[in-house]
């Protein structure tokens, strides 16, 4: 309630400026300014009845206030929400662009604000802009971190976050943090609070299964990887379900499994027929043949 009633007084003070008027003007007659300030920072929500005085001076009926906040969340939300989708497909320099006018904006939303935050930040470290180090204190910040590994529900900017964290200490030998993420994906009351995203989770499942493979938790690739694969063809997205294949397949190699490795091997580059991508089923042609000893054409025979 309390962001909602922020959100809208941060619109309200928007839609002010943009009619260039002042704060003391606006109020004037309606309320006090210490008062306006209140509803500015959440800490209490604007009445009807007031509502309807600041809409009325702004030249506004009062459900022209609800569609407009509604458009300027929905607007703001596709904007951000661009920027995030330029920045997974190492579109750097676009998103940069983007994220500029957007940073010249009161952004009204507490969860765009936050994806927002995740995409500076993103962007700031992949542009070498910041040390990782630095870095690592800014996602630490942004999610609350260590701390959120406590809540009850994740959205899409905790998860990211924590991934960047997993993935930058682990390239710095700290893998405290990779522990953490796979407790929290791998535990029967995992939440994922959007979703709606059914694209978005399987990288992550990815992503963790290679760091863990790199730290030789091969009992933990298979693990993840499973779960990543379980929730692609639950959700029928084929989105990383070639690499979550591979990376169970290797997981069983290691843990002297060859048969059973060989099964979820040939789904991997069956995903990858689909995906009609020739340079990356080659990159994973060239790894299979030298990690199982054995030509493609045979596996494709079994």
């Amino acid at each position: 309630m309390q962001n909602e009633s922020r959100e809208l007084g941060l619109f309200i003070d928007g839609l002010r400026l943009e009619k260039g008027i002042s704060r003391e003007d606006l109020c004037e007659g309606i309320m006090s300014l210490s008062q306006y300030k209140r509803y500015l920072r959440g800490d209490t929500s604007i009445p009807n009845g007031r509502l309807v005085q600041i809409a009325d001076r702004l030249k506004f009926s009062i459900a022209d206030i609800h569609i407009l906040f509604g458009k300027k969340h929905n607007d703001e939300f596709n904007r951000i929400s661009l920027i995030y989708r330029l920045i997974r497909t190492n579109d750097y320099q676009e998103a940069l662009k983007l994220s500029k006018s957007v940073k010249k904006e009161i952004i009204v939303s507490e969860y765009n604000k936050l994806l927002f935050d995740f995409c500076l930040i993103k962007l700031q470290h992949a542009l070498n802009m910041v040390s990782d180090v630095h870095v690592l204190d800014l996602y630490s910040k942004l999610i609350d971190y260590p701390a959120c590994r406590n809540n009850e529900s994740f959205n899409i900017v905790e998860i990211s976050s924590l991934i960047e964290i997993v993935t930058i200490s682990s390239n710095m030998g700290n893998f405290e943090p990779s522990k953490v993420i796979y407790r929290i994906l791998t535990s029967k009351t995992f939440s994922y609070s959007t979703s709606d995203d059914s694209s978005f989770l399987p990288t992550i499942y990815s992503s963790l299964s290679g760091i863990l493979g790199l730290q030789g938790e091969n009992e933990k690739v298979l693990a993840i990887s499973q779960k990543g694969i379980d929730y692609c063809l639950l959700h029928e997205t084929s989105n990383a379900l070639s690499h979550l294949y591979f990376y169970n397949a290797l997981a069983q190699l290691y843990l002297g499994n060859r048969e059973l490795a060989l099964l979820p091997m040939k789904k991997a580059f069956m995903s990858l027929y689909l995906e009609n991508n020739p340079k990356k089923f080659e990159t994973f042609k060239v790894s299979f043949e030298k990690q199982f000893e054995m030509k493609l054409d045979e596996l494709i025979k079994l």
